[in-house]
């Protein structure tokens, strides 16, 4: 998903055993979807862009990057729709520049103009562009013909530029083939740092089940990718969502960061201004916790408790979880990825963990 510079604190919840049920902590990432516009329409978008809210004015994102700031927000990542589309992100990212957050941005590139070049020179936030496959492939899969090329130039301009610069790339079963061949011919036009996501079959992906690969082959691209980056000569940083750990490796995997809903650590602010704990649970309205034009963020995350995503698992009886060993671990997995009352990706040889927190192969 891309969503804000995640955690780099990794707590060992697996080996210590350890249920974090009454943690209150601050605020460590802003999320914001900018827009809810876009000129590409991807299927498996878990976003769902549909032009269908009015874009929050400026000074209310500046004032809830000061609240965020005040609760101990450091890293904000805007993402969309297409960010690019509005014509204040400078504004919005000199503000966030000035309260020292970390910042980055996803975009699909199209949009993004010389002057753009130069604030993204000053403020210097990673840049994401999201590129799905080989031209054909990409022009097809954003239904926008000429769309990789226009991409590609925006990498290229901020590749000469040296400027925090990479590669995003939610995997599928129409481009999990593609994948390994068409990295190679970016690494060889400079590209260093590569984003390699896990489909989530939520927003439009929710119609296209077909997209989903298996653990078995998330697995041995995430292998495929370590042995490059072993064995290749070019300064490559692969980030990897892992989404599920193999049982028989549970004893030397390094399991992902507390889910957001037990550290309260994460803010999603959706572009109509309602705020979710998880970008998972973006426009899930199970999850929203209130909008930001309504109630200060102050009294909105007050009133999150973690009673909110337990009402919402069903009844452990009967989901073959209460009689797993590793339910401490995994404590039932993801509530966005429920089906039948049990995480999806849960089986006799995979445990899940949460697709968010990038691991650096």
């Amino acid at each position: 998903m891309f969503p804000s510079s995640y955690p780099s604190i990794i707590t060992d919840v697996m080996h210590l055993n350890i249920y974090f049920d009454h943690i209150d902590s601050f605020v460590y990432s802003l999320d914001l979807c900018i827009t809810d516009r876009c000129n590409q329409h991807c299927p498996h978008c878990y976003v769902n862009p549909r032009s269908a809210m009015e874009d929050l004015p400026t000074q209310t994102i500046l004032d809830l990057l000061s609240e965020c700031s005040e609760q101990g927000a450091t890293n904000f990542h805007v993402f969309g729709g297409e960010p690019f589309l509005r014509d204040d992100l400078q504004e919005i990212f000199s503000y966030a520049f000035d309260l020292n957050f970390t910042l980055s941005v996803a975009t699909n590139g199209i949009q993004v103009t010389q002057n753009d070049f130069e604030w993204l020179q000053r403020f210097n936030p990673f840049l994401g562009i999201t590129l799905h496959g080989p031209p054909a492939f990409h022009d097809n899969f954003t239904r926008m013909e000429g769309a990789y090329e226009k991409s590609l130039e925006t990498l290229k301009a901020a590749l000469k530029l040296d400027l925090n610069v990479g590669v995003i790339t939610c995997i599928t079963r129409v481009n999990f083939a593609r994948y390994y061949s068409w990295m190679q011919q970016l690494v060889d036009l400079g590209v260093q740092t590569f984003f390699i996501l896990y489909f989530s079959p939520l927003g439009r992906g929710l119609e296209r089940k077909d997209f989903q690969i298996s653990n078995e082959e998330w697995e041995s691209l995430a292998q495929s990718l370590r042995e490059y980056h072993l064995t290749t000569a070019n300064r490559v940083s692969f980030y990897f969502e892992p989404s599920v750990i193999s049982r028989t490796n549970l004893l030397y995997a390094r399991p992902s960061t507390p889910c957001a809903l037990y550290t309260k650590s994460n803010c999603v602010v959706d572009a109509n201004g309602d705020i979710y704990p998880c970008i998972l649970f973006l426009r899930n309205p199970v999850y929203s916790l209130g909008n930001y034009t309504l109630n200060s963020l102050y009294e909105i995350w007050d009133r999150f408790t973690q009673q909110i995503w337990k009402d919402s698992f069903p009844a452990i009886e009967g989901s073959g979880c209460g009689t797993c060993e590793f339910l401490r671990l995994c404590k039932r997995g993801c509530p966005a990825y429920l089906k039948a009352g049990q995480d999806f990706r849960c089986n006799a040889k995979y445990v899940p963990i949460c697709p968010l927190y990038t691991e650096l192969l």
